[in-house]
């Protein structure tokens, strides 16, 4: 458990500039017509008020930031760029029209689109780009700080459509996620040893592959601002189970932490409208008291199961990716296998990255103050504790 301590409090420390925000994305469709290239931008609204440290308008913040960062380059030239225009979004997200007219047809004078939205505020961010063309043709492309353009027209490489990218897409997709490497994190601290780790990750899996499958087929069709407050308070009791036992916390302890969560629209008479309804939130007090007097159970054994079950919701925000790419039919089962192998390559990966730094600081021989495992599952606590709190009043 030593060595599980002293891996985990490195871990935490070394990414505690990523656990200052949440997974930054954005995804924009765009269809090629003659001279002209039709898109639609989407990003989550928490995401735009990064663009201003004053409250403003969120739709004005996004097209002003569109209007600047996003255009294409035809021969040396910027084209024409008409004003963005702000359309009918979800619960909890922004989506704008975008309509930019070059010169000449793209057949005949190929160009290159730009979108470099948001890249500003957040290093870590990345965004989907696909492109349609009037032939049945489709680009599919991952943007990063160090690539942000898109080759439009006939010379440009064709689509993306291809195990690897997957692969990389459903990879990249947990290390990105600042809450999602903080679960896995407060997952191992709650089962205890690697092998148990191992089950666990794979519980998960099976989890989010099961939802993941389910948005993906149009058959579930989740709550945005309700998952993602989910995948907060997943950390939060993973976390703060994980102490709870080491401590012998007394179980009615966690019947303050359940009422706090059924209470949170009071608090919403202070602090905003609370988005996350009566159902969630009684949901999730039911689990957390009920779970606070299970801890008899072999926390070995829990893990797995809690795992499975929690996977279920960070499956729904593992879907964002793929929904807004609109993959084929024909092309959805192999690309939901690959995706879901991505993902749980980089969960192998988080979990490979602690094991190595286990062993070094073991070899190191270096010396952790005993109540180090107790600050590193305080410290997931809290930030767990501050996604929940923070998501549910977005």
């Amino acid at each position: 458990m030593r060595k599980l301590l002293m891996l985990c409090l490195a871990f935490l420390l070394s990414a505690s500039p990523a656990l200052a925000h949440t997974r930054s994305q954005s995804f924009s469709n765009w269809a090629v017509h003659d001279n002209v290239l039709q898109g639609t931008y989407q990003v989550d609204a928490y995401r735009a008020t990064q663009l201003s440290e004053e409250p403003q308008d969120l739709v004005k913040l996004v097209n002003d930031q569109l209007a600047s960062t996003v255009y294409v380059m035809q021969g040396g030239v910027k084209c024409k760029l008409d004003a963005p225009q702000a359309l009918h979004a979800q619960r909890g997200e922004l989506r704008t029209d975008l309509r930019i007219v070059c010169p000449k047809p793209f057949a005949e004078a190929p160009a290159t689109l730009v979108v470099g939205a948001f890249f500003e505020v957040s290093i870590s961010h990345v965004h989907y780009a696909r492109v349609s063309y009037t032939g049945g043709r489709v680009d599919e492309v991952v943007l990063t700080q160090g690539h942000q353009s898109v080759e439009i027209g006939a010379g440009a490489a064709q689509g993306t459509h291809s195990v690897f990218s997957f692969l990389g897409l459903g990879f990249a997709h947990v290390l990105s996620g600042a809450d999602h490497v903080a679960f896995l994190l407060a997952l191992m601290l709650l089962a205890g040893s690697v092998r148990a780790t191992v089950f666990a990750v794979t519980g998960f899996t099976v989890g989010h592959s099961i939802t993941l499958a389910l948005v993906a087929l149009g058959i579930l069709k989740p709550d945005t601002l309700a998952i993602e407050a989910i995948i907060g308070f997943t950390v939060a009791w993973a976390a703060g189970d994980a102490l709870a036992r080491w401590r012998n916390i007394p179980a009615w302890l966690g019947l303050l932490g359940a009422a706090g969560i059924a209470l949170l629209p009071v608090l919403g008479v202070f602090g905003g409208s609370v988005q996350l309804s009566w159902g969630v939130l009684l949901g999730l007090a039911v689990f957390a008291g009920s779970m606070s007097f299970a801890r008899s159970l072999d926390a070995v054994r829990v893990a797995p199961v809690i795992a499975s079950v929690f996977g279920l919701a960070h499956g729904a925000g593992f879907a964002g990716p793929l929904l807004e790419l609109k993959i084929a039919p024909g092309d959805l089962i192999w690309t939901l296998l690959t995706f879901n192998i991505g993902v749980e390559l980089g969960q192998l990966t988080v979990v490979a990255a602690v094991v190595l730094a286990m062993w070094a600081l073991s070899r190191l021989r270096i010396q952790v103050p005993p109540l180090g495992l107790d600050v590193v599952a305080s410290a997931l606590f809290a930030v767990g504790t501050f996604w929940f709190v923070s998501r549910a009043f977005a």
